[in-house]
């Protein structure tokens, strides 16, 4: 081809690429129709990597990092991509933000969005499209935004992915998760370990706290379970059954001691009313002896106004003796 031939041809059709590539240079952005046949069509993956780099179409940059065969032209529009969901660019509004979220399908990307996006709306809209459970664990660790580590938290904590909530309670950058992620760590190896060596200072603390508070319990129920073994005992020990003997012994000492109203109210009656009907030449007893019970009398049939006494009278009281009778006689 001469010179002239090279003149009086299109620059996107020279064959020469780097006409071609200082042609993409030129092109304005808002010619988008433009930059994106070329990202698709030309030859040399260096153009199409130049004009994917000027591409501002969500759903053409979605479709060239899925479909072309250079790995370089790829990695740029999934940059690309990943720029427009961050805002990276002038001029680029929050839909179309939204719109280069949903036309990513690297995680990793999605992944970057979700910890360095000003955006909540974005940001949780990355963290939806991941399914990752170590990516969402970095999420939760080091999103720059609370609602995008809450809402990766949350998945984690829904889908039981313990380990990577012990991750964010060792190497979390904020409090809020870091903590939360300690509270659902009950395990005593787990809490020790965090307190020992996290990165986190509240989330150590936190840890510490919860040993602490495990301690006393385990002394408190250990105390209680003591008192209640002495209380069984003691019951245990109440409700043996004596021996016959013991039992033979303490009631052969009821009987002696008992009043014979209670042993046979029939013959305490009939004592009764034969001391009460028979006049006694007695002097009376001594104050203290009327105030002692005299069931041990009746019980042996009481007195019976006697000259004497009966034996358990005469341990109570002494039987005075009687002078003997003179009889006067009259003088002759």
């Amino acid at each position: 081809m001469t010179l002239l031939d090279r003149f009086r041809a299109q620059p996107r059709q020279n064959p020469d690429p780097a006409v071609r590539l200082s042609y993409v240079s030129e092109l304005p952005l808002d010619d988008r129709e433009t930059i994106a046949s070329v990202a698709r069509e030309d030859e040399d993956p260096r153009v199409r990597r130049a004009a994917v780099a000027k591409l501002m179409e969500p759903r053409t940059l979605a479709s060239i990092a899925a479909s072309d065969r250079d790995e370089g032209v790829r990695g740029q529009a999934l940059a690309m991509l990943r720029d427009i969901a961050l805002e990276s660019f002038e001029g680029v509004a929050e839909t179309e933000s939204l719109e280069a979220v949903d036309a990513l399908t690297d995680l990793r990307s999605l992944g970057a969005v979700a910890k360095t996006t000003s955006r909540e709306v974005v940001a949780l809209r990355a963290v939806s499209r991941i399914d990752d459970p170590r990516i969402i664990g970095s999420i939760a660790r080091h999103a720059a935004l609370e609602a995008a580590r809450r809402s990766a938290f949350e998945w984690l904590h829904a889908k039981g992915e313990r380990a990577e909530i012990l991750a964010v309670a060792m190497n979390g950058d904020f409090k809020d998760t870091a903590v939360s992620a300690v509270e659902l760590l009950g395990e005593r190896s787990e809490l020790d370990q965090i307190s020992a060596r996290s990165r986190n200072k509240s989330a150590a603390k936190r840890a510490r706290a919860l040993i602490r508070e495990a301690d006393e319990q385990a002394a408190l129920n250990a105390a209680q379970t003591s008192v209640v073994d002495v209380a069984d005992e003691a019951t245990t020990a109440a409700t043996v059954p004596l021996h016959e003997s013991i039992v033979e012994a303490v009631g052969d000492a009821v009987l002696e001691r008992a009043p014979v109203s209670v042993l046979d109210p029939a013959a305490a009656d009939a004592g009764a009313s034969r001391t009460e009907d028979t006049p006694s030449n007695e002097p009376p007893s001594h104050p203290g002896d009327r105030a002692r019970p005299r069931a041990a009398d009746r019980t042996r049939g009481g007195c019976r106004g006697s000259t004497g006494r009966c034996r358990p009278c005469e341990r109570a009281t002494p039987v005075r003796p009687r002078s003997p009778r003179v009889e006067r006689r009259d003088d002759p």
